[in-house]
C-alpha cells in the first residue's frame, strides 16, 4: 500500500461526503491529528479500524485497501489477492511498530535500572561526577550522528544539534568545575 496515495483517498472520499477531519475521527473514535496523519500519507490507521472507516465512508472495504472506487460488481481473483496482500503488509508494518514501541520501553526500564543501580553503589555525588559526564558524553555522539542521518535524509536536524553541543558540554563543565575546585583548593588535592 502506497500511504501518500492511500492518505489523497481517505481525503477525497471524506470530502465528497462533506465531513471535516474531526466528523471523520469522532465517528471512528480516534482523534482528529490521526485522519489528518493518514490523509497526509504519514501512516496508516490500525487494521481493526479499517472496516468501520470504510463504513464511515460509505465505501468499500477492498475500496479502502486498494486506495481507489471499484466499479465492478464482481471482484477479480487479482483485485482480492492484491488487497489481502496489501493488507498482510499493512498487518506486518503495524507488528513491527509495535515491536519498535516495545523495545524502547524496555530500553527505557533498562537504562532507568541502571542509573539506580550506578546511583545505589556510588551515591549521588560519586554518580554526578565519574558516571554522568560519560553518559552525557556518549549520549551527546549518539546525537550528533543522529543529527547526521536526519540532516542527510532531508528532515529537521537543528534541534538535534542544538541537544547533541548541550550533552557534549555537560563533562566539560564538570571537568572544568573539578580542574577550578582543585585550584582553588575546595576540593581533595592530591600531594
Amino acid at each position: 500500500m502506497d500511504a501518500k496515495k492511500f492518505g489523497a483517498f481517505i481525503a477525497a472520499t471524506r470530502k465528497e461526503n462533506n465531513m471535516t477531519q474531526m466528523d471523520l475521527a469522532k465517528k471512528l473514535q480516534v482523534t482528529d491529528k490521526a485522519v489528518s496523519k493518514w490523509e497526509r500519507g504519514l501512516g496508516f490507521p490500525d487494521i481493526n479500524t479499517i472496516e468501520p472507516l470504510a463504513d464511515a465512508l460509505g465505501i468499500s472495504v477492498l475500496e479502502v485497501m486498494r486506495s481507489e472506487r471499484i466499479a465492478e460488481t464482481e471482484i477479480s481473483s487479482d483485485t482480492a489477492t492484491t488487497a489481502l496482500t496489501d493488507t498482510f503488509e499493512l498487518v506486518k508494518l503495524q507488528r513491527k511498530a509495535e515491536r519498535k514501541s516495545i523495545m524502547k520501553i524496555a530500553g527505557c526500564v533498562a537504562a532507568f535500572l541502571l542509573l539506580v543501580f550506578l546511583i545505589d553503589s556510588m551515591g549521588w555525588l560519586g554518580f554526578m561526577v565519574a558516571y554522568f559526564p560519560v553518559i552525557c558524553l556518549f549520549a551527546g555522539i549518539a546525537l550528533v550522528i543522529y543529527g547526521i542521518w536526519r540532516k542527510k535524509n532531508g528532515l529537521p536536524s537543528l534541534q538535534t544539534f542544538i541537544l547533541a553541543v548541550s550533552m557534549v558540554l555537560i563533562p566539560l563543565c564538570v571537568a572544568a568545575f573539578l580542574f577550578l575546585a582543585g585550584v582553588l583548593g575546595l576540593g581533595p588535592v592530591p600531594n
